[in-house]
């Protein structure tokens, strides 16, 4: 490839929306989580588990798409390789929608996930390839937001449809349409193979083999926890309301509705907190979360309890960009694009294990009522608040 010298307009509007459309899928679980109780109901026959592992199974096919979507990339180029794996979530995204028997729901739902698992790690490799490091930050806490308004609006529209039917409700995926669109107007093909230094696209240096270390390894497996813990929310509130007599699936949805929008304000308000809090700014967050999960089984009332899932909410749009920026300070030069694969992996297994995490740890306590895990995970937001802690100190991280 030739060296490229013209400018790059980083403060496009139409560019960044454009990279950060990507994002709009951020979640495989929330906008379809509503359903597990009326697919306990429906497939009464299959353990709980392996219900449960309907709403996660994308994340085994999330690992699948991790592994080949560098190779993809190297063949078809950045944004053919974004587009490939859009297509390929919104097919067998909605194939539920169709087909009701469990082992067609169980491999549309995989290949969902090896669709997210292509595109998802080119939608932080653009931020930090594209932008320089003064807009990074701000792009990285935008990029959740992002994912929180497309998790919004998802699950807006999921609390209709999961009225008609609990298949219906996975036609919710037709809406990755729009970043397909998005994405083929907006990102430009030239940008496939260059990085921007000081304004303007240099050459990518394909000569320098990505590699991984220590760090990368560390942060990947703390996304891991981070992400197991939070999913006790996307698994067992539903439940919870339903078994307690709080409220209805439907009710849960529009929860979950109200936890993604307040993502969004989080996402915005990153740049400026994470000044404010500084190398503490995970600490700080995961120990609201911790108060908040270990209260929510406490409580009877939709009101109170959307309250504290818009705490948790909030807390965790902070906590995930904040652990993604710290990519850039681990990461080795040239190996963005595997250190982001690394840590899919890691999110992905957290997500994964999560439902037989909590059967297992279930039965180790011998108590496995919805509330009471979702308390329980609170208490390991401790032990993580306390780990990280002892990270920022040892390796002198900013934030």
């Amino acid at each position: 490839m030739e060296s490229k010298e013209q400018q790059v307009n980083t403060s496009s509007p139409i560019l960044m929306l454009g990279i950060l459309s990507i994002s709009f899928l951020m979640s495989v679980s929330n906008a379809v989580s509503g359903t597990i109780p009326l697919m306990k109901q429906y497939f009464s026959n299959i353990s709980e588990a392996n219900v449960e592992l309907l709403v996660v199974i994308p994340t085994g096919g999330v690992l699948l798409g991790t592994v080949v979507s560098g190779l993809i990339s190297n063949k078809l180029g950045k944004k053919y390789t974004v587009l490939l794996g859009l297509i390929v979530s919104l097919v067998f995204g909605v194939i539920p929608a169709f087909f009701y028997n469990y082992p067609a729901i169980f491999l549309s739902r995989a290949m969902f996930g090896v669709g997210m698992g292509i595109f998802t790690p080119l939608s932080v490799s653009y931020i930090t390839d594209v932008f320089p490091e003064k807009i990074r930050n701000r792009l990285l806490g935008w990029r959740n937001s992002v994912g929180a308004i497309g998790d919004s609006i998802m699950l807006f529209i999921a609390g209709f449809l999961i009225n008609i039917s609990w298949h219906a409700t996975y036609l919710v995926f037709l809406f990755l349409i729009v970043p397909i669109v998005l994405v083929s107007l907006f990102v430009p093909k030239r940008l496939d193979r260059v990085i921007v230094e000081d304004g303007k696209e240099v050459e990518e240096d394909t000569s320098i083999k990505p590699s991984t270390n220590g760090g990368v390894i560390q942060l990947a497996i703390l996304f891991l926890f981070v992400c197991l813990f939070y999913s006790a929310i996307s698994l067992k509130l539903a439940s919870h309301m339903v078994d307690s007599h709080i409220g209805s699936a439907a009710d849960a949805t529009r929860i979950f509705g109200f936890l993604v929008l307040c993502s969004i304000i989080s996402g915005i308000a990153f740049e400026q907190l994470a000044k404010w809090c500084g190398r503490y700014t995970v600490f700080i967050f995961e120990v609201l979360t911790a108060v908040v999960m270990i209260a929510m089984p406490f409580t009877n009332s939709i009101p109170i309890l959307l309250v504290l899932v818009l705490v948790a909410g909030f807390c965790n749009g902070i906590i995930n960009p904040a652990l993604t920026a710290r990519m850039v300070a681990y990461s080795p030069k040239g190996s963005m694009n595997l250190t982001t694969s690394i840590i899919l992996i890691g999110i992905n297994i957290g997500s994964l294990v999560a439902p037989y995490f909590f059967q297992a740890l279930g039965g180790v306590l011998g108590k496995n009522d919805p509330g009471f895990m979702i308390m329980c995970a609170g208490v390991c937001y401790v032990i993580l608040a306390l780990y990280d802690a002892f990270v920022v100190k040892k390796d002198k991280l900013t934030i």
